[in-house]
């Protein structure tokens, strides 16, 4: 669920960076915030992968988990470095020149390409050790410390995000996890929430999913 929103959010990314007419500073703000807030997204959620799964999978696995949990760190760090570099080309784009929108929009294909390539290896190689050596007790309270720093906004928005080509199932689960309190809300919440933002960011509230991109 959480791959298929980086699929779509980041595979949208270089035909909206695209799109924004050189000059427009509240477009590319707008803009320039929701990249800044995936790659934050995506930076925390690598991060809970190397500092809570890889250390359990290495500990309990075989042999051969070591050689599939270096693949993992590795483009791990190759995708940070592109991202940074993205971080620094949102922060020239502030400007709103053809130059910098197009160098950002550059990069983006290179990011994007890098985490689909990232995500079909670990779907392939490492989700079914997670699945073999975690726990979902476990991994429940690896997604609670994942997002336990992320301000109520901020968690809303993330979930609609992931909850737009979520598995109903899978939604449910996940939601069972959260605070009683929070339960009842956070499924019409979060609709509303993505809804709202990618009216903003892609003029619809149904942009393509990943499967169409």
């Amino acid at each position: 669920m959480v791959h298929d929103m980086f699929r779509r959010e980041f595979g949208l990314m270089p035909r909206v960076v695209r799109g924004v007419r050189a000059g427009d500073r509240e477009r590319t703000r707008i803009v320039a915030a929701h990249i800044t807030g995936l790659t934050t997204v995506l930076h925390t959620h690598h991060h809970g992968e190397d500092v809570h799964v890889w250390p359990a999978l290495l500990q309990r696995g075989s042999a051969d988990v070591t050689r599939v949990i270096d693949l993992m760190e590795n483009q791990h760090a190759r995708i940070e470095e592109l991202a940074a570099e993205v971080d620094a080309a949102v922060g020239a784009w502030r400007g709103a020149t053809a130059e910098s929108r197009d160098a950002l929009a550059d990069l983006l294909d290179r990011l994007i390409r890098l985490i689909k390539d990232h995500m079909r290896l670990e779907e392939e190689r490492a989700v079914p050790l997670m699945e073999k050596y975690i726990t979902a007790a476990e991994w429940t309270a690896m997604l609670q410390a994942e997002t336990g720093e992320m301000d109520p906004e901020t968690l809303t928005l993330g979930f609609g995000m992931a909850m737009y080509e979520g598995d109903p199932d899978i939604v449910a689960a996940v939601i069972s996890t959260m605070p009683a309190e929070v339960r009842p809300v956070i499924h019409s919440m979060a609709t509303q929430a993505y809804a709202a933002h990618a009216e903003l960011i892609y003029g619809t509230p149904t942009p393509p999913r990943s499967t169409e991109l």
